[in-house]
């Protein structure tokens, strides 16, 4: 299970406030440099827990907030000064996500491509000619289809990045996830849980697959979403699901992620090892 952080994101007051454009800045070469120092250590020192606690991969998504080619050059430069380590570029705004593929020091993972026309016309040449990673959203969940359906398209949108010189082994399908409170909530679970299996022979060589976990527990109480994120994942990994963007400040999330490793063959088994203990 290769698990990326879904940590540093605009979504989070604290990262808000990092990424924040600061017009006082200009005011006080001092200040300027004090404050850029405090948003800089902010996201340095993120990036080094969700690492030290067993992630992969660190996103950064702007998806949210603040979505410019400035704000994520800032924010990639900043996290490897520090760390070494695979990113994911989340932002709606192409020039934002060139912007983050220029800076990245290592090829990254492109979130995301969908049937989208424009989208397709943008997204696919950026991560051709950045030899990225690709994220594919395969599935609408609020236009629910039968798995037959979301294979045909998975097999659209992979073939659109082969043409793009994109190679399945840079691909990552994304079914999406619904919140469990709505109403289509536990049904697309039962559609994701049939398609993953599906998916590994519904292209050849196959792709991975992804999902962002803590989607299916949004709108539920604080107390009771990280039990839910670990069923969840736990769920989703039997049914074959190669990653998954997760919360890795969470003992309970990264505590079940440790255990698919173990259980996958992945890292021998220890009681250290389900601790997350060095």
């Amino acid at each position: 299970m290769f698990t990326i952080a879904n940590n540093i994101t605009t979504r989070s007051r604290s990262v808000a406030d990092a990424l924040r454009p600061r017009i006082a800045e200009s005011f006080s070469e001092r200040v300027s440099v004090r404050v850029k120092d405090t948003r800089v250590e902010c996201l340095q020192g993120l990036a080094s827990r969700c690492l030290e606690a067993g992630a992969d991969a660190l996103e950064i998504n702007l998806q949210q907030r603040f979505d410019s080619p400035e704000t994520m050059r800032f924010a990639v430069e900043s996290v490897q000064d520090a760390v070494d380590a695979q990113l994911c570029l989340s932002a709606h705004n192409p020039l934002t996500l060139e912007a983050g593929l220029r800076a990245c020091k290592r090829p990254p993972i492109l979130n995301y491509l969908s049937l989208d026309v424009e989208r397709l016309q943008e997204i696919l040449p950026l991560a051709s000619r950045y030899d990225a990673e690709l994220i594919v959203l395969i599935a609408d969940p609020l236009a629910p289809s039968d798995v037959n359906d979301i294979l045909k398209t998975t097999a659209v949108l992979v073939g659109a990045a082969n043409n793009a010189g994109i190679p399945n082994e840079r691909i990552i399908v994304d079914p999406g996830v619904v919140h469990i409170t709505s109403d289509i909530g536990p049904r697309w679970v039962s559609t994701i849980l049939e398609l993953l299996p599906a998916l590994s022979g519904a292209v050849d060589p196959p792709v991975r697959t992804t999902c962002w976990i803590n989607n299916i527990s949004a709108g539920i109480p604080a107390r009771l979403r990280p039990f839910l994120n670990s069923v969840f994942l736990s769920m989703l990994a039997g049914a074959g699901l190669s990653s998954a963007f997760v919360d890795a400040l969470n003992r309970s999330t990264m505590r079940a992620v440790r255990a698919i490793k173990v259980l996958r063959n992945q890292v021998i088994y220890s009681d250290r090892e389900i601790e997350g203990q060095s």
